[in-house]
């Protein structure tokens, strides 16, 4: 029991327990949303939003790296949002999961997609981008996710109180860096850059407006219920 119960302190340290079943709905919304969508590609008519400047970007398998690495930045980026405090958290959340619908729609409504290259090298990073070429099809690009969740860690991180000075700096670098990467592994082109940055200052305006984060504190409230049952 005392294993237990220090393991449980533990977790609790590392993630309250408000901040538990908000991460899981937007988990939930991602991963349903954006594996949903891809499986009805099929029957969607797609648009290619490449600007003349996006002929001109190089294709530079090497930054796969930083677009791989950004799931590690959103990993960290979601734990510090939840550890802040409970306003804060459903707050910004709120902002994430709205702006994740919003895109969601895009998605079905706008599909968009993009001409990749062949990779042909034998170069790890050219293995590697062929491995995310294959895991990931061409679609659900408008708004960019990468860039909508590194911009989401960038926003909160200098919203925070509770973090060092050094941590909003390095993880701002690192969202340029995305960027960076997503339009040179050619995942994405320079319009969806915009979208993924513009749609989340949509989901604060609108939890800011309209109290979007009360989702959460239903939730909250629906689960102490439950649990009393």
């Amino acid at each position: 029991m005392k294993k237990c119960h220090k393991f449980q302190n533990r977790c609790r340290s590392l993630l309250p327990p408000y901040a538990v079943s908000a991460l899981l709905l937007n988990l939930a919304v991602n991963f349903f949303g954006y594996v949903g969508v891809q499986s009805l590609s099929s029957h969607f008519t797609f648009h290619d939003f490449s600007l003349p400047l996006d002929q001109k970007i190089p294709f530079v398998p090497g930054f796969i790296f930083i677009y791989v690495g950004a799931f590690l930045q959103w990993i960290v980026g979601f734990l510090i949002c939840g550890r802040e405090n409970k306003s804060f958290c459903y707050r910004y959340l709120s902002a994430e999961l709205f702006a994740k619908i919003l895109a969601i729609g895009c998605f079905i409504l706008l599909p968009s997609t993009i001409l990749r290259p062949e990779v042909t090298g034998n170069s790890l990073a050219e293995w590697v981008t062929r491995l995310v070429y294959q895991a990931d099809a061409p679609v659900n690009l408008f708004p960019s996710i990468h860039v909508l969740e590194s911009w989401f860690c960038t926003r909160t991180a200098f919203a925070q109180k509770r973090i060092g000075k050094w941590y909003p700096w390095a993880t701002t670098v690192m969202t340029v860096l995305v960027c960076f990467s997503v339009v040179l592994v050619k995942q994405h082109v320079l319009i969806d850059i915009i979208g993924g940055i513009a749609f989340f200052e949509i989901g604060i305006l609108v939890t800011r407006r309209h109290g979007f984060e009360k989702l959460y504190q239903r939730m909250e409230h629906w689960n102490q219920w439950t649990r009393r049952k």
